[in-house]
């Protein structure tokens, strides 16, 4: 079984392409794939994954991604520490950047750059597929072109199979034995070969370990209470650590609000705005501070590393522990007064 496990922000259409992919990759006959998302409630930008697993029989395993043949990181924001342990033996992973990395698991591609000379914005999604269709055999051209045709609005085909086209050019070089997992050759049929490349447990020990489970055309479909899915690790595995959207930025973020001081009025409609108190009163002679937590002493701040810096003549700041990169406050603004710039270091060498 080849299986991509995808990291996106809501709206970039992580979704989509891991549905798209699975499309391609069912068309020829005798040709499997599910594709699903791991997600809650949250908002447009907060982190959140999708599956696709490919298979030459019936995928009845619907359980969460933890170690893929291909990483793809829609934002590399998302991309830190521990990413490799998310791979498999000689799996590849695909980030939306234009850094290098020193490590060659990891191949950038401008995903931003190429859909947004083709639809006036950045859409990265659809770039990736064009990429694993030169990276893994079990994925043509054609098939994504069809399965663009088949899923997406008419409106939308052209462009996007032209950033599937880009995507492609982009990639031509890069995909070579050392950096394709093993399994993927075209016409691979038989089922235990095909999944034995990916690390996948042979016929007999899959037998042996989802005991009296219930069955679709021979192939076992583990559930939660038959001792082959634990609860508590496929929790563990859907579901991002508690705490995670407290934690400073809390991975919401790949855009920042930066507030222009001379041009601040101090209307406080950012301040009013802001969904998550995010903006602040800043401390003058003149005013009081509004949090006194903020405020306290030049020193504490000083150890809050991401908190904004207030110059004396400000009259609002961003707490950027907090701030979750949402614009509303540049929306609201009349003044021009708050811009939103990449969060993300290009300068930055090395996967973090």
């Amino acid at each position: 079984m080849i299986e991509v496990l995808w990291h996106g922000r809501g709206g970039q259409g992580a979704f989509t392409a891991a549905r798209l992919l699975g499309a391609a990759a069912s068309l020829a006959e005798g040709a499997h794939a599910l594709a699903f998302p791991s997600f809650g409630p949250e908002r447009r930008g907060a982190p959140m994954r999708a599956f696709t697993k490919l298979s030459d029989r019936p995928i009845g395993d619907r359980s969460a991604i933890v170690r893929a043949d291909y990483v793809v990181y829609l934002d590399d924001t998302l991309l830190g520490e521990g990413w490799d342990r998310e791979l498999k033996a000689n799996g590849v992973v695909l980030v939306n950047s234009t850094r290098t990395f020193a490590d060659d698991r990891i191949i950038s591609l401008d995903a931003d750059g190429i859909s947004a000379a083709v639809l006036g914005r950045p859409i990265p999604n659809t770039a990736f597929l064009g990429a694993l269709s030169v990276l893994c055999d079990r994925i043509g051209l054609d098939d994504v072109k069809q399965a663009i045709h088949q899923y997406m609005p008419k409106k939308l085909h052209e462009k996007n199979i032209a950033i599937v086209e880009a995507a492609r050019e982009a990639l031509a070089g890069a995909a070579s034995s050392s950096r394709t997992p093993q399994g993927l050759a075209a016409g691979a049929s038989d089922p235990v070969a095909f999944d034995s490349g990916c690390a996948a447990a042979p016929a007999a020990r899959v037998e042996g370990a989802l005991g009296a489970a219930s069955r679709m055309d021979g192939v076992r479909i583990p559930a939660l209470r038959d001792g082959a899915l634990d609860p508590a690790e496929f929790a563990h595995t859907t579901c991002f650590e508690a705490g995670y959207l407290v934690a400073k930025n809390a991975g919401w973020r790949n855009m920042r609000p930066v507030i222009d001081a001379g041009a601040c009025t101090g209307c406080l409609q950012c301040y009013l705005y802001c969904p998550d108190g995010a903006v602040y009163k800043a401390p003058s002679d003149s005013q009081p501070a509004a949090r006194a937590d903020v405020a306290a002493s030049a020193a504490v701040r000083a150890d809050v590393d991401n908190r904004a810096t207030v110059p004396a003549q400000s009259a609002v700041a961003v707490d950027y522990d907090f701030c979750k990169g949402c614009g509303v406050c540049v929306t609201v603004c009349r003044f021009g007064a708050i811009a939103m710039v990449a969060e993300r270091g290009e300068s930055e060498g090395g996967a973090r």
